[in-house]
């Protein structure tokens, strides 16, 4: 399954500005997105003026939103998932208005609620993931209260 711009507010609910998305691909427990970064966009106005990068937190949301989107399609679910944890991140590169970026999720295991698995990031059809971490969600309904 295939969406592009606005037919990704299908599955994900996030919408402008903090959806960033332009298009996504799910099939077998795996996404691809697609994000162009256009130097009028709203963040490179202020990250930072005059040596615009993409923001670390908003391709984190892009990677959620790309993993989100997997069990969202595949398993059915009603539920708006949560971020449970975020594995270690080490930005090898940072984006920059030009590029293009591949965000590839793939879902390890959906169990009780709980989703994880593990994003990358690619640049400008780089063989080399410039951000990878693994990344666990959970559906609120499962989510266990620790005093």
């Amino acid at each position: 399954m295939k969406l592009i711009g606005e037919e990704i507010y299908q599955i994900i609910p996030n919408r402008k500005p903090l959806m960033l998305l332009d298009s996504i691909e799910i099939s077998d427990g795996k996404a691809v997105s697609e994000i162009k970064l256009i130097e009028n966009e709203w963040f490179f106005a202020c990250h930072y003026p005059g040596y615009p990068i993409f923001p670390l937190s908003l391709l984190l949301e892009c990677m959620t939103q790309t993993f989100s989107a997997i069990f969202l399609v595949e398993e059915g679910n009603a539920e708006i998932p949560v971020i449970s944890s975020i594995g270690e991140l080490k930005l090898k590169e940072s984006a920059k208005p030009g590029d293009m970026l591949r965000i590839e999720a793939n879902l390890a295991s959906f169990k009780r609620g709980i989703a994880k698995g593990i994003c990358k990031v690619y640049k400008n059809d780089g063989k080399d993931s410039i951000l990878e971490t693994e990344i666990v969600e959970v559906l609120p309904s499962k989510m266990v209260r620790i005093s």
